[in-house]
């Protein structure tokens, strides 16, 4: 999030890291990134050491699918090297409470650079793929959320609330109220066509469990960060059973060449070819679930910070790729 919470300043979250974690820090300063999460770098007079994410997790449910995904990440790290995973509190728990619906996670803090989330070429694609092939062939571990073909990436955000956003008309929330629910409106009939698409599609994949394997949930770019000794995949709260697709689909799916195939099948991936059906499941997937994300955020009471500006831009670009994509449905 571009905006640090005002419940939680660095300097809770430094004390809390000192208290829970038992290492020496003496600040944690505000990162502006990412959509769904706060992040800090915390550090000593040394320099950084650590970074902090804090999650909102709205109910028991979403906390301990978060926890669980923690603890399978934690899993992989001690046999993947380029998995970054949370590391456990002096008690042995991976994550912590620090105000109601947040919780504290902390991982190391890595020495290199990011993308911004696109794929420049087929070499990129073809790093990433190989750290998915050897993720993709590797045992499932204990704790491993079962991803389900569902709308919304939190519980309380999902199929019925985008459905009750479409159904309320014009929003009061905020000053993006009035041009988001237009915007939304406008393109209710393919969202509804979608909607519809994405149900058949997801009855058809929840059938083929035998085939699914461990994938990371979002390994674009902006995960991957480029270290002195290699590149290394972060962000595992996502990571969960699932067709391969899910992974695969901006990664060897829209790849100009094989390059980034035989990477993947060098490390251990499946070599045939991918699901057309199961790759636009979870692309509608991405869309709806941002549209919800979005729908649900400027129908409530908000501001005109620039997580909010952000998020309309982002909406505008939901919007426009599911009528790009799906509009002959509607």
């Amino acid at each position: 999030m571009m905006v640090e919470p005002p419940e939680l300043p660095g300097s809770r979250v430094a004390t809390a890291v000192r208290r829970e974690w038992g290492v020496d820090v003496t600040y944690a300063e505000h990162v502006e990134a990412g959509a769904g999460a706060w992040h800090w770098v915390v550090g000593d007079d040394g320099g950084p050491q650590w970074f902090a994410t804090v999650d909102r997790v709205a109910t028991g449910e979403e906390r301990r699918d978060r926890v669980d995904a923690y603890e399978a990440a934690g899993q992989l790290a001690r046999h993947l090297p380029f998995v970054v995973a949370p590391v456990h509190t002096r008690d042995g728990r991976v994550a912590v409470d620090v105000a109601p619906g947040m919780l504290l996670s902390v991982a190391p803090y890595l020495e290199g650079t990011a993308g911004d989330g696109d794929f420049p070429d087929d070499a990129r694609r073809a790093e990433v793929a190989a750290m998915l092939g050897d993720l993709h062939s590797y045992v499932r571990p204990r704790h491993l959320p079962v991803w389900r073909p569902r709308v919304g990436w939190r519980a309380t955000v999902q199929r019925a609330e985008l459905e009750s956003c479409l159904d309320a008309g014009t929003w009061t929330g905020g000053p993006w109220s009035v041009p988001a629910s237009r915007l939304v409106a406008d393109a209710r009939p393919v969202v509804d066509a979608c909607l519809k698409r994405f149900r058949l599609l997801g009855a058809a994949v929840t059938g083929t469990l035998n085939r699914w394997v461990v994938t990371h949930g979002e390994p674009h770019t902006a995960n991957v960060v480029s270290t002195p000794d290699g590149p290394r995949l972060v962000d595992w709260e996502t990571v969960a059973l699932a067709p391969r697709e899910r992974d695969l689909r901006e990664v060897l799916g829209e790849a100009a060449g094989q390059e980034p195939w035989f990477a993947y099948v060098e490390t251990g991936g499946r070599p045939e070819p991918l699901s057309p059906a199961t790759l636009e499941l979870f692309a509608l997937q991405w869309h709806l679930s941002e549209v919800a994300e979005y729908a649900v955020r400027f129908s409530r009471p908000h501001e005109d910070t620039a997580d909010d500006r952000r998020c309309f831009g982002d909406l505008e670009a939901e919007v426009a790729a599911l009528v790009q994509g799906w509009g002959g449905l509607a």
